[in-house]
């Protein structure tokens, strides 16, 4: 195994060229002072301390001794080093549980290596066209309808696919995410990526139509009408059911695309334009965001919606914009004074592929390792005020075509260490100190029981495996 601890450590250590040569089993828990000047590991002949400016990074100092112990099969290295303090203070992941549901079980898996490399927030997609996966009190078809669709994979083969977490399943996730330091952000897509609420309960929308739960991946016509008191009722419920369950401070909103074209033809969504003087349809959609964000607020939560909430000429100020398309989301919302979420897909979306060989379950481009590491989270391009406004990042995971956790796994990892290094370390972290700790990750990875990708750390365009 490598011999220096700088090359084994995610977020990357401050000290450098870290040796050591005795190991040692630690007899109780490291002690932990939270009020010293620097952030600093000490591991002496039985014992281990942390000395942290913060209480966040005294967590992560406790982390960087846990990941020396499954390293070393339960032994540290007698060792002592400094570490930074986190750049960003939202350093997130986000896991699609919609377009093919995932077990309890294979979530906290993942929470449990993310947690343990640098990352705080679990970005929950419950929602979408093809699948709603958790009840609201009084809309019991939301189980029966919006949880399940007809299988469309095995066209001589015909099944359901089917998936809901229990309020007990909600639970389970949140407590072992806190126990982590880790906070669970939910999300219900409004107004668009409907389909399967709609599916349940069509007076939520603009035409009243039957319709089925989604099998195909896409953009849908059919989304919820801001005019409809039913929808308004049944929202201010669904939130006041996240806001008990998930004790973070944010609850996702959606607003990515949305068509608008059912809203024109709308007699409800016409009248509700022209009582509120409302001059176009991209404000309609800023009127629609900014009234879920009050309900949101009415539950002490802070909404988070995608950056087509900024199309519209202006929405609740107080809306977090999670910049996905691009950064240019990033860059209109913060000049209006919002907070920002960097997410790329260029770069952070990790259900893209790492190269543009066939054998990995990618789709829609690729992007390496290298190309993760490089997206420039402190947009330096920015004014100093709107630079402030940025809470962190996150890498997303859509699963059109990722159909289980093993997967997924491997679209996250090694992708996944080299964005904890870019959000925690921020200007100071280098690409030759994250890639001469590959060895390293791989074997945190299988040691975890985690899927680790062997491809190629700087080839985005073809090449495969080593």
């Amino acid at each position: 195994m490598e011999r220096f601890i700088d090359r084994m450590l995610t977020p990357q250590i401050k000290s450098a060229d870290v040796g050591y040569s005795v190991l040692t089993t630690l007899s109780s828990e490291a002690i932990v002072c939270a009020h010293s000047d620097v952030n600093r590991v000490c591991i002496s002949e039985g014992s281990a301390s942390v000395f942290a400016v913060s209480k966040e990074a005294a967590e992560q100092g406790l982390k960087y001794i846990r990941q020396l112990q499954i390293l070393f099969d339960g032994s540290v290295p007698v060792c002592e080093f400094e570490y930074y303090s986190p750049s960003f203070s939202y350093r997130g992941f986000l896991i699609d549980v919609c377009r093919h549901f995932m077990p309890v079980d294979e979530i906290l898996r993942i929470v449990d290596i993310m947690s343990l490399i640098g990352f705080n927030v679990f970005h929950w997609h419950l929602t979408d066209d093809q699948a709603w996966r958790f009840s609201v009190p009084g809309y019991p078809l939301l189980k029966k309808i919006s949880s399940v669709r007809k299988n469309d994979e095995y066209i001589n083969y015909p099944f359901e696919m089917e998936g809901f977490y229990s309020d007990k399943d909600i639970r389970t996730v949140v407590s072992f995410c806190s126990e982590r330091g880790v906070t669970v952000v939910p999300e219900l897509e409004t107004p668009g990526h409907a389909t399967a609420l709609l599916a349940a309960y069509p007076e939520f929308g603009c035409t009243g139509k039957k319709l089925e739960v989604q099998t195909r991946w896409g953009i849908f016509k059919d989304v919820l009408n801001p005019a409809s008191p039913e929808l308004w009722t049944f929202l201010d419920k669904a939130f006041a059911k996240l806001s008990r369950f998930f004790p973070g401070p944010y609850i996702h909103i959606g607003g990515d695309e949305c068509p608008h074209v059912q809203w024109k033809d709308n007699p409800q969504c016409r009248a509700l334009m022209k009582k509120e003087k409302i001059r176009s349809l991209d404000e309609l959609q800023g009127w629609f965001t900014s009234k879920a964000a009050s309900l949101v607020a009415k539950y002490r939560k802070r909404a988070i919606g995608w950056d087509e909430v900024v199309d519209a000429p202006s929405i609740d100020r107080n809306v977090v914009v999670m910049s996905w398309r691009g950064l240019k989301g990033a860059r209109v919302a913060s000049s209006r004074g919002h907070n920002v979420i960097l997410c790329p897909q260029q770069g952070l979306y990790f259900d893209k592929g790492y190269t543009a060989d066939s054998y990995e379950p990618q789709q829609w481009g690729h992007f390496s390792v290298k190309d993760t590491f490089s997206v420039d989270l402190g947009m330096k391009d920015l004014p100093q005020e709107q630079r402030k406004l940025i809470l962190g990042a996150q890498c997303n995971i859509w699963t059109e075509l990722l159909h289980n956790g093993r997967e997924i796994e491997y679209m996250m990892f090694p992708r996944s260490f080299a964005l904890a290094d870019s959000m925690w370390l921020g200007e100071h972290k280098d690409w030759e100190r994250c890639l001469a700790r590959r060895d390293s990750i791989a074997r945190l990875c299988w040691k975890m029981n985690i899927v680790c990708s062997p491809v190629r750390w700087e080839d985005s365009q073809a090449g495969g495996m080593l």
